[in-house]
C-alpha cells in the first residue's frame, strides 16, 4: 500500500510538472506574439512619421509625446528595440527621425534612472546599440549616463560604461572611471579593459586624457587602464619604461609596463629587461618570467646568453619563457639543446617545448 501511494505520488509530481511546462510554454509562445503585435504597431506609427520627412514634413509633436509615454514601459522599449534592428539605419530619413527622437531619449534616461536596477541596465544597453549622436563633447544624455554609475548594481554599472564607450565623449569616459572609483565600484580589471576596449571614439584622445590622470586613480584600476593602452597603442614606450624603473610602484603596474615594451620593443628597455633576467633573486621571479617573454623582440649575443643563462633557472615559468623567447628567436632546436648542456630541467623544458609544438601541429593538421 505505501509503495502504491509513492508510485502515485510520483506519477503526480510528474504529471504537474508536464503540466506546468505546457503553461510556461504557451505563456512564453504568447509573449511572443504580444511583442510581434508592439512591433507592427510601432512600425505603422513610425511609417506614417517617416513618409512625413520624405516630403519635406517635420515629426509630429504628438508623436513624440505619444513615444515618450510608450516607451516608459519597458516592453514597448524592447519592442522599439526589436524595430529599430530590422530598418535601414542609412536611409536619410531614419536617420533624420531619430535626431528628431533624441529628446524623447534624454527624457526615458531620467525616466529610466529611478527604475529597478535590471530596467535601467537595460536601457543602458539600449542606448549603446542605437544612440545616434556619438562622442559630442556636450551632450546631456552622457552627463544623465553618468548617475547611473551610482546605482549599487553591478550590470547597471557596466552597461552604463559600455553606453559611453559606445558614444560618449573621451572625458566623458574618463569622468565615468573617476566616478565609479569615487563610488567605490569593485569591477574587475578585465571587464573595465574589455569595455574600454569597446570605445568607438578618437582612442588616442582617451589615452592621452587617461595617461594624464593615471595619478588619480587606485593601483587596480591603473592597472586596468594600463592594459587598455597596451592593447591599442605603442606611443607610450619611454612613459612605460620609467614605470618599469621605478619600484616604488605596485608591482602588477611594472609587470604590465614590461609586457608593453615586450609587445612594443624599446631600445632603451633592452638593459632593464635583461638585469630582470638575471636577477637571481627567487622572490623576484615574476619579473624575471615576465622580461625572458619580453626579450623575445630584442635582438643582440647579450639577450640570447641572458636567455640561455635563464633556461637553467630553479623556476618552470622562467625556463619555459626563456625557452619560447629563444625558439623565437629562430634557434634550432639542436642549438637549443646546446644551451642546454647536461642540466636536466633545461632539457626537460625543451622536451615538453618540443612536444607541444607537435601536438599544436596535429591538432591543426586535424582542423584543416
Amino acid at each position: 500500500m505505501v509503495s502504491q501511494i509513492l508510485i502515485y505520488g510520483y506519477g503526480l509530481v510528474c504529471l504537474s510538472m508536464l503540466v506546468y511546462n505546457l503553461v510556461y510554454s504557451l505563456y512564453l509562445r504568447a509573449d511572443t506574439l504580444r511583442l510581434e503585435r508592439r512591433v507592427r504597431s510601432i512600425d505603422r506609427r513610425v511609417a506614417v512619421q517617416l513618409d512625413a520627412l520624405r516630403a519635406g514634413r517635420e515629426v509630429s509633436r504628438r508623436h513624440l509625446d505619444a513615444m515618450a509615454r510608450r516607451l516608459r514601459r519597458v516592453r514597448n522599449l524592447l519592442a522599439f528595440d526589436r524595430y529599430l534592428d530590422t530598418q535601414a539605419a542609412r536611409e536619410p530619413a531614419f536617420q533624420a527621425y531619430l535626431r528628431r527622437l533624441q529628446p524623447v531619449l534624454l527624457y526615458l534616461a531620467t525616466v529610466y534612472r529611478r527604475r529597478e536596477v535590471t530596467r535601467s541596465a537595460y536601457f543602458c544597453h539600449f542606448l549603446a546599440r542605437h544612440q545616434l549622436q556619438r562622442h559630442m563633447q556636450m551632450d546631456q544624455i552622457q552627463q544623465v549616463l553618468l548617475t547611473y554609475l551610482d546605482r549599487d548594481n553591478l550590470y547597471c554599472r557596466v552597461n552604463a560604461l559600455k553606453a559611453l564607450c559606445a558614444f560618449g565623449s573621451a572625458d566623458t569616459v574618463v569622468q565615468a572611471l573617476e566616478r565609479l572609483e569615487k563610488g567605490g565600484a569593485q569591477l574587475h580589471e578585465k571587464v573595465v579593459t574589455e569595455t574600454l576596449l569597446s570605445y568607438t571614439g578618437d582612442r588616442a584622445a582617451l589615452m592621452d586624457r587617461v595617461w594624464k590622470r593615471l595619478e588619480r586613480f587606485s593601483a587596480a584600476m591603473q592597472r586596468a587602464l594600463l592594459d587598455y593602452i597596451r592593447f591599442c597603442s605603442g606611443a607610450y614606450q619611454r612613459e612605460m619604461l620609467d614605470i618599469l624603473r621605478d619600484e616604488g610602484r605596485d608591482k602588477e603596474l611594472r609587470l604590465t609596463a614590461i609586457r608593453y615594451v615586450g609587445r612594443y620593443p624599446y631600445g632603451p628597455a633592452r638593459e632593464p629587461l635583461l638585469g630582470l633576467v638575471e636577477d637571481g633573486n627567487p622572490l623576484r621571479w615574476e619579473f624575471a618570467a615576465i622580461a625572458a617573454s619580453a626579450l623575445a623582440g630584442y635582438g643582440g649575443e647579450a639577450v640570447t646568453a641572458a636567455l640561455a643563462e635563464a633556461m637553467h633557472s630553479p623556476n618552470w615559468y622562467v625556463r619555459y619563457n626563456a625557452a619560447a623567447s629563444l625558439e623565437a628567436r629562430g634557434l634550432a632546436y639542436e642549438d637549443l639543446l646546446a644551451i642546454a648542456g647536461g642540466d636536466r630541467y633545461a632539457q626537460e623544458m625543451l622536451t615538453y617545448r618540443l612536444e607541444s609544438r607537435r601536438l599544436t601541429a596535429e591538432r591543426e593538421a586535424v582542423a584543416v
